[in-house]
């Protein structure tokens, strides 16, 4: 007689119980950080094209190159399996 199979809900609560607590609280970071890093080129190419004039086109136009950065660093390790 072989052993039962495991159900994936205890797959699932036993991958969570390995997990370290750090990781678990930034996944949500990780997630947006991602998603943030997709979005945001799509939101200052057009002020890169038209050329920023004003002193604050040119400020909005840094905040979202650093805003991307950032965006890039918290969401290099999501992962989206």
């Amino acid at each position: 007689m072989s052993a039962p199979s495991r159900s994936a809900l205890a797959e699932v609560a036993s991958d969570a119980v390995n997990t370290p607590a750090s990781a678990t609280l930034l996944k949500p970071f990780e997630v947006a950080g991602f998603w943030a890093a997709v979005a945001l080129p799509f939101l200052y190419t057009p002020l890169v094209l038209a050329g920023p004039d004003t002193t604050a086109q040119q400020t909005a136009l840094a905040a979202m190159v650093a805003l991307h950065v950032v965006a890039l660093v918290l969401g290099h390790r999501h992962n989206t399996s």
